[in-house]
């Protein structure tokens, strides 16, 4: 595993995510290793010739350029920021760098309203920070219950029992919390399970369909190929089956409206 230290140009994006006026990524790169990523489009920017997933590059002057970025804005800058699009911020190397605490604390200082995504537990090394924002929103990413599926498919991410136990955590402590789950893997990922174990954890979820499309679909494949064959002759039509998409959307619905947790909708590619 390879580890940079970088120095970046910004780290206050213009974000094109739904919700995200703004966007932090503090890394390039993660070291999870999940065999579905969508951000591995990243390597072609980086001059890594690494598998993605082996390399991570840390932004070591990413507190200093956000200082920065803010001070040239409004002092009443309360525009939405996330972190992170196209990384974990909460990545291993994170216990050391500690680059997503020290964004905290500045975008603290301003009380910059933030939402934050992850894999990982060691979101709640940061619960001091997360309790004294005005506007704050904490989530856990995952595709499975199941610790085995979890390792076949994010093989250098924490266990599922580990972040839902964060997710509970955060939530016991007053943070608004939300599950994503992501990809949604048709007869891999069980909608149910995932709503028992997540009920009195979570606020509200949200779930992502599987793009098959691209680099990320080799992954899978290989993955089905080896743990789950029966699956894969018809997986690929099975993620195009807008049918399917619209019978979880209906479960997901029903689940939400009986647990109480909100529902941020049903992500398609």
């Amino acid at each position: 595993m390879k580890t940079n230290e970088i120095r970046a140009k910004s780290i206050l994006q213009k974000s094109g995510i739904p919700g995200a006026d703004y966007v932090i990524n503090p890394y390039t790169g993660c070291t999870h290793a999940c065999v579905y990523c969508y951000a591995r489009f990243m390597k072609r920017f980086t001059g890594h010739k690494e598998p993605w997933g082996t390399f991570l590059d840390a932004k070591i002057n990413a507190p200093e350029l956000l200082k920065k970025q803010l001070e040239k804005k409004k002092s009443s800058f309360k525009s939405k920021v996330f972190l992170s699009s196209v990384t974990d911020p909460y990545n291993p190397s994170e216990k050391r760098f500690a680059l997503t605490r020290k964004l905290l604390e500045i975008l603290l200082e301003h009380q910059v309203p933030v939402s934050v995504l992850t894999k990982s537990d060691l979101v709640t090394r940061d619960l001091d920070l997360y309790r004294q924002f005005d506007d704050c929103s904490v989530g856990l990413s995952m595709m499975s219950t199941s610790a085995e599926t979890s390792h076949q498919f994010e093989p250098r991410a924490p266990v599922p029992e580990k972040r839902i136990q964060a997710l509970k955590i955060l939530k016991e402590s007053g943070i608004y919390t939300y599950a994503f789950i992501s990809p949604y893997l048709p007869e891999i990922s069980d909608i149910k399970k995932l709503f028992k174990m997540l009920d009195g954890a979570v606020d509200e979820i949200g779930i992502e369909a599987f793009n098959p499309r691209g680099a990320n679909w080799h992954g899978v494949k290989k993955v089905l190929l080896n743990s789950y064959p029966n699956l894969l002759s018809g997986f690929r039509k099975m993620v195009s089956d807008d049918f399917f998409w619209d019978n979880l959307e209906a479960q997901v619905s029903h689940f939400t409206a009986q647990t109480g947790i909100n529902f941020m909708g049903l992500f398609r590619h």
